[in-house]
């Protein structure tokens, strides 16, 4: 991979995806909320690296151009109907919303930013990190949510794609569970621009400004467990979704990507306002069956 000095230059997003209203809707609220540079189309320009690169099935090549002219720790996402999934850094369905999609990027956008402060000779704090067997956090807002699940994510064995995949389940959480947001208002909202202003002053009302989305992290000998609950009225997805697609949707595109980004399951719980998460961790190597028989002499 090419890493392009980039001192002075913005980070770059590229969106090379096919023309969609969800690419449009994208294409706005990245530009107004991450305050990244987004440019669209199958062609890479010369006006500098690109720091990720979202893509779908049909510009999937595009990941591998993208590395020729990557600024540091490049991340990539790619948007799949495909079951063999391979080449980026994070999968998503391809029928992800736009508001799912956007708190994915944001999320390895957060990931990315993490990395770039870590030399890559450093694991600073990685020890106390894998060595937490059980944690509980309160978490408000979405920059806690980033927070929180890139320490957790750290702990895992694929760190990037767990920590965007549970920022996502945080994400919804809180914006849809806890301030009671739905798909279509999301989707409204970004694309006018005026999401981040919508959740901001919804966190004011006093019916929505004591919520908070509980974590609850635990390790076995095998499994990492993630129990996620928010203060909302929580919903019964399979009713819900026959009643109202857009209110319950979330819960079962949050599902989907989770599983894509490496849970080995994921389930909603009681009355829909928990979700439980896990990630297989691989088998220990016993040192000490591994090591040469000794011989007699």
């Amino acid at each position: 991979m090419a890493i392009a000095q980039s001192d002075t230059i913005p980070d770059r997003l590229w969106l090379c995806m096919a023309d969609s209203n969800r690419t449009r809707v994208l294409s706005r609220a990245l530009a107004k909320g991450l305050g990244m540079t987004v440019y669209m189309g199958p062609t890479m320009d010369d006006e500098g690296p690109v720091a990720i690169i979202v893509a779908d099935d049909a510009h999937a090549a595009r990941i591998a151009e993208a590395r020729r002219n990557a600024a540091p720790k490049q991340r990539s996402l790619l948007v799949t109907a495909n079951a063999r999934r391979a080449g980026a850094d994070i999968f998503l369905d391809h029928d992800a919303d736009a508001g799912t999609v956007t708190n994915a990027i944001d999320g390895l956008r957060a990931y990315r930013a993490h990395e770039m402060t870590i030399p890559d000779d450093a694991e600073i704090g990685l020890g106390a990190t894998q060595s937490l067997e059980v944690g509980e956090f309160s978490i408000q807002t979405r920059e806690q949510a980033r927070d929180v699940a890139i320490m957790l994510g750290r702990a895992t064995p694929r760190p990037c794609a767990t920590a965007v995949g549970l920022y996502v389940l945080l994400a919804n959480a809180i914006e849809h569970g806890n301030l009671g947001f739905d798909a279509t208002e999301k989707a409204k909202g970004l694309a006018e621009g005026n999401w981040q202003r919508k959740l901001a002053k919804r966190m004011t009302e006093s019916l929505y400004e004591d919520r908070r989305v509980r974590l609850r992290f635990q390790r076995g000998g095998r499994i990492l467990s993630f129990l996620i609950q928010d203060d909302g009225e929580g919903i019964d997805a399979e009713t819900a979704e026959m009643a109202d697609p857009s209110r319950a949707g979330y819960r079962g595109k949050g599902i989907k990507l989770a599983k894509s980004m490496g849970f080995g399951q994921i389930n909603y719980l009681g009355i829909g306002n928990t979700v439980e998460a896990s990630v297989l961790l691989p088998q220990p190597v016993d040192t000490a069956s591994a090591q040469p028989a000794a011989v007699a002499r």
